[in-house]
């Protein structure tokens, strides 16, 4: 794992949806906060345990499934950008619209991939709208969870993005308020290869000491 940004989000437990998120840049041979404890949402059902790049044996008990409504657990890349408009960063960026979608049908060919309706053939039942009626996808983040491949079955979909509102949970993704996704943006650097941390803080004890973080 090379990166020089780390974004780590922690909850109190596996099943609380409320928890902070601070960033960190490596800088003078150590982690110092950017930004620090931002209040943060995950899934409806909390977080569970995600392929990604922590070790395999930590993946016990509470596992990521399709549709379970967890936010994946473990250390992921941040790949890129995705919203409304064009958005000027430091990151790849997605413009989206209504013939913009991400597969979550296990069946499909493009299973947990972003496509565009217009230029391939259909071959999903189920895919998730990317140009919502609401802002919740203005801005938004790729989590490089369950790719290359992807594994049907072990979760699709999952971004970092706007909250319907601070109480309201996603359906297993990573929100916050737009200010605050400004922010993370702003501060996301792909020659950094900018990394999500995101567990229960009891886990993250465990793995500050495995993987050498703040």
């Amino acid at each position: 794992m090379k990166t020089s940004q780390l974004v780590v989000v922690t909850t109190t437990g596996w099943n609380k949806i409320d928890g902070k998120m601070t960033s960190y840049q490596w800088k003078n041979n150590k982690w110092e906060a950017v930004l620090k404890d931002i209040p943060i949402v995950t899934g409806r059902s909390g977080l569970a345990w995600g392929r990604g790049l922590h070790d395999n044996f930590l993946n016990k008990g509470k596992l990521k499934k399709e549709g379970d409504g967890n936010a994946p657990a473990g250390i992921f890349y941040l790949t890129g950008l995705f919203g409304y408009q064009d958005i000027s960063s430091k990151m790849n960026s997605l413009k989206v619209d209504q013939r913009t979608f991400c597969v979550d049908d296990v069946k499909s060919a493009y299973y947990n991939q972003i496509v565009k309706s217009d230029t391939i053939k259909k071959d999903w039942s189920s895919a998730e709208t990317m140009r919502m009626k609401s802002d919740v996808y203005k801005y938004g983040i790729f989590v490089d969870y369950n790719v290359k491949p992807a594994t049907p079955g072990e979760g699709s979909c999952i971004f970092m993005h706007i909250w319907s509102k601070s109480t309201a949970p996603t359906a297993g993704c990573t929100a916050m308020t737009e200010a605050n996704i400004l922010k993370l943006i702003s501060f996301l650097d792909k020659s950094k290869n900018p990394v999500l941390v995101q567990v229960p803080q009891s886990e993250y004890h465990k793995m500050k000491l495995l993987y050498k973080l703040p």
